[in-house]
């Protein structure tokens, strides 16, 4: 009984965790002089991400339940986070990556799971966009945490995530049971390799919506990656400003569902990349406009409401439609591999690379036009993802019925 309201926590709680590190890594990274491993952190978590959600979705889908796996990973996970301050501290680069690798091991695969079991004991059309907006509340409400601690660019904020990890932990064993789908089916080495899962690229409506994907992390990543360095440079608190955006985030998510039923993925997805083209380029204009900067950096934090419900939510519903019920779990963690893994280890290197060299100044004036230039190139990409999609993306099977509630 009472699934949905328990799944609400859940997915608070999943995002909470996330946001107490993630949304605020680069800001520390710079705080303690290290903005120059901000590329490289992303990268080794993308490199993390590609290894374990889909083995882990695999032992979801065959093993042990879907809820067991996630508070285990969670609890093992908290013990890592609490040791990460002493490696900012001391200056430990190798040590640091090291860490944050294990935390990339252990915490991505259970937002596929959070993902899985939701889709598992709901309506996925009708109701996963409302239990995914308590996600964004959560990410919210640390970020209002950390904005009024001052975490926003100390190591406390690993000692944060830590113990909300903890408390997560245990509270997914009291999920509804989400037991294996295909526990007593034979295992063989095509479970091992999770080809079940992969043969979805045969469909070549799939392959090209993982594929914008997968390019759109590049604008996705230079934004979360640098965001918080670049709003310190104009003056503003990255935590509490980054909670505008969350709040947009909640008000397109009550909406998704209805526009999905009415407008289809195709055009809710392609303006979810277009205003990823928007928001990269008034981004790039607040470097440089003393006087409506302040405009700009609003109007960009607004836009994410529809450049992430648009783009990557509604991406999760579609995914989750393509799949057949004894590979949901395997299928999200494909496509979290694809953006969070593949794309987010390509994304970083290369964002890291151009802000290392495009950006070399730290403060106004000199630094604005620096990263003026840096936000044309994240533009330009998702510009090409929105041509892209618009043109070859014509999925007409997926159809909005309700899933079979378990």
């Amino acid at each position: 009984m009472f699934k949905i309201p328990r799944l609400l926590v859940m997915m608070f709680l999943q995002y909470f965790v996330q946001g107490a590190w993630n949304m605020v890594i680069g800001a520390v990274l710079a705080a303690y002089g290290l903005k120059e491993i901000v590329g490289s952190t992303y990268s080794v978590l993308g490199i993390a991400t590609i290894i374990s959600p889909l083995f882990i979705g695999m032992i979801a889908d065959r093993f042990i339940a879907s809820q067991k796996v996630m508070g285990i990973l969670h609890i093992l996970n908290a013990g890592v986070l609490f040791i990460i301050p002493n490696f900012v501290e001391s200056g430990n680069i190798a040590g640091f990556l090291i860490m944050i690798f294990i935390v990339g091991l252990l915490f991505y695969p259970t937002t596929a799971l959070a993902n899985s079991v939701s889709f598992r004991h709901i309506d996925g059309v009708r109701w996963f966009p409302i239990i995914r907006v308590f996600g964004t509340i959560g990410f919210m409400i640390v970020g209002l945490i950390l904005g009024y601690t001052g975490f926003s660019s100390s190591i406390n904020s690993f000692l944060l995530a830590s113990g909300a990890s903890v408390v997560y932990g245990i509270y997914c064993f009291t999920l509804p049971n989400t037991p294996p789908t295909s526990r007593n089916k034979k295992f063989s080495i095509r479970d091992a390799m999770c080809l079940d899962a992969l043969s979805l690229f045969k469909d070549k409506y799939f392959t090209i919506f993982m594929l914008s994907t997968f390019v759109l992390m590049i604008t996705k990543t230079a934004y979360s990656a640098y965001l918080p360095v670049y709003l310190p440079v104009l003056g503003l608190e990255p935590a509490s400003m980054m909670q505008i955006a969350i709040a947009t985030e909640v008000l397109f998510m009550f909406l998704l569902s209805f526009l999905l039923s009415r407008f289809g993925f195709k055009k809710i997805i392609l303006f979810g990349a277009i205003c990823w083209v928007i928001r990269s380029m008034m981004l790039s204009l607040a470097a440089t406009s003393d006087g409506n900067m302040f405009f700009y950096i609003i109007g960009t934090l607004l836009l994410q409401g529809i450049c992430w419900d648009f783009f990557f939510t509604a991406g999760d519903i579609y995914v989750d439609k393509k799949a057949g019920p004894e590979i949901k779990a395997q299928a999200q963690g494909l496509r979290f591999i694809v953006s969070n893994g593949f794309g987010v280890f390509m994304a970083a290197s290369v964002c890291g690379f151009i802000n290392n060299r495009v950006v070399t100044e730290k403060t106004l004036p000199s630094a604005g036009p620096q990263w003026q230039e840096f936000w044309i190139y994240p533009a330009v990409v998702a510009a090409i993802v929105a041509v892209g999609f618009w043109y070859f993306f014509r999925d007409k099977d997926v159809i909005m019925t309700p899933n079979k509630q378990k």
